[in-house]
């Protein structure tokens, strides 16, 4: 088989133009820092990348997910305490109520604060996060979830409803506490009367009643159910608090699955730049070889061997 000398010029400019790719493609890894440049280049390598990536980018959006909570919770749980702090007041006033000493005058006096701390809890259960949307509502975030009604007295309007939203791949948490679960009823036991659950609202609104009336029974009875109310809600603060330091864990959590995302996709995509580099140069060295032969192999002619 004879090869001409056009043959042999375009194989050795074929074989050059190619070491100048591979070249040049190291040079542009070098400058990116990246192992595939191009999905081309290597599909496999690209697809794992990809999944990588996405799989972090749901980590960010756990990772937003979690703030909202841990601003709604820290909501709940400053709720809870000036609640607890009012009922606390509530209580005192029952116990001097109650007392054998206590006035007409004196319960009347006490009477007046009663009912303007049932408004402060009016307020404090109705509590809005930073987003707007009621704490104890329910899923019916944008409602208040205690209202009064034309007669004054306080309704719970929110429903009790759960929602939980996903802090992971494998991981789903409650969002949410209606009021009826945070606020728990307790039980009114009357003589001659079936045990009827009773809401703290109803529980000062009568307990306002029974100053005005100078009722002394009405006064201890009171005592009794606030009590509850407040173990009740030691309760909640309790819940609440568990809650928070489930959040925090599932941050540290988040933390890790991150920065193992994050090492599996720089071992994915990140140049290694010493093999890179100790490549670049043979490709360089295989390039100049190849020039210095194909000026040789050009410059053989007949005429070199007439003499």
């Amino acid at each position: 088989m004879q090869i001409s000398t056009g043959q042999i010029f375009q194989r050795g400019a074929d074989q050059m133009s190619a070491q100048k790719s591979k070249v040049t493609e190291m040079q542009a890894k070098l400058s990116s820092g990246k192992q595939v440049l191009r999905p081309s280049d290597d599909p496999e390598q690209a697809g794992t990348i990809q999944r990588i990536k996405s799989a972090s980018a749901r980590q960010d959006s756990y990772e937003k997910t979690l703030n909202t909570m841990n601003d709604r919770l820290a909501t709940e749980e400053a709720s809870l305490r000036a609640i607890d702090n009012v009922m606390q007041r509530v209580r005192v006033l029952a116990v001097q109520a109650a007392s054998d000493t206590a006035t007409e005058a004196d319960r009347k006096i006490i009477a007046v604060e009663a009912n303007s701390l049932r408004q402060e809890l009016l307020s404090l259960t109705n509590m809005q996060d930073s987003s707007g949307n009621y704490v104890f509502s329910g899923s019916k975030m944008r409602t208040p979830p205690y209202q009064e009604d034309a007669s004054g007295a306080v309704q719970y309007m929110g429903d009790n409803n759960i929602m939980e939203v996903a802090v992971s791949d494998q991981r789903r948490m409650s969002v949410n506490r209606p009021g009826n679960d945070v606020f728990t009823p307790v039980v009114r036991e009357e003589e001659g009367k079936a045990p009827t659950r009773i809401g703290f609202f109803t529980i000062i609104e009568d307990f306002a009643a029974a100053l005005e009336e100078n009722s002394g029974d009405g006064s201890r009875r009171a005592l009794n159910e606030v009590s509850q109310v407040v173990d009740n809600l030691a309760l909640s603060m309790a819940h609440v608090g568990g809650r928070i330091n489930e959040v925090d864990r599932q941050f540290d959590v988040l933390s890790d699955t991150k920065i193992r995302f994050a090492d599996m996709l720089s071992k994915a995509e990140d140049l290694d730049y010493a093999k890179a580099v100790t490549e670049l140069t043979a490709e360089m060295l295989s390039l100049e070889a190849g020039q210095a032969s194909f000026a040789k192999i050009t410059q053989l002619s007949l005429f070199d061997y007439i003499r």
